[in-house]
Order: C-alpha cells, then sequence, then structure tokens
C-alpha cells in the first residue's frame, strides 16, 4: 500500500473518531432528557454502551494506524480537515491540495 493510501486510511480514522465523539455526545444528551422526563432509559444505555465500544475500537485503529505512519518516518499530521470528505464542496488530499 502507498503512503498516499495509508494516509488516506488515516483520515477516515480520523472521521471516524470524530464522528463517534459527536454520536456519544448526542446518545448521552438523549439519554439525560429521557431521564428527566422519567422515561425509561434501558436502550439509551444499551445504545451509548455500543457507541462506547465501537469509539474504542475506532480510537485504537486510529492510534495503530498513527503508529505505523510515524514508524515509517514523517508525521501524517495535519490528516483530519472537518468538511473536507465525501459530500463537503472542497474536498482535499492529504497532502493539502484541493481537488478540482
Amino acid at each position: 500500500m502507498g503512503r498516499k493510501m495509508e494516509l488516506a486510511h488515516f483520515a477516515i480514522a480520523e472521521k471516524a473518531v470524530a464522528d463517534g465523539e459527536h454520536h456519544i455526545e448526542r446518545e448521552e444528551q438523549m439519554l439525560a432528557d429521557l431521564d428527566r422526563a422519567g422515561h425509561d432509559t434501558k436502550q439509551a444505555r444499551e445504545t451509548l454502551a455500543i457507541f462506547q465500544r465501537m469509539q474504542a475500537e475506532h480510537v485504537a485503529h486510529r492510534n495503530l494506524l498513527l503508529k505505523l505512519l510515524q514508524q515509517q518516518g514523517g508525521s501524517p499530521d495535519p490528516i483530519y480537515r472537518p468538511g473536507h470528505y465525501e459530500g463537503s464542496s472542497t474536498p482535499r488530499e492529504p497532502d493539502g491540495d484541493s481537488k478540482s
């Protein structure tokens, strides 16, 4: 796998970690809202636990990729740029060049 592909995989892993943080925050807020309103929170707690386990896997995967990239020399920073992925009007390559 070439360096450009490895950097792209790392960028995807970084995005998964960031997305996971947002999902967990949202689920925690929904759980708190349900709890305040006196609703059953069992399913929300189970969903939160799943998100937290998935997040741990995303972080571990991202950290492994980062370690491998650093062992090969050079730093992948900055790779993750919020808003520069699928559906973005200005997607960016991992090396910082804009796609046309």
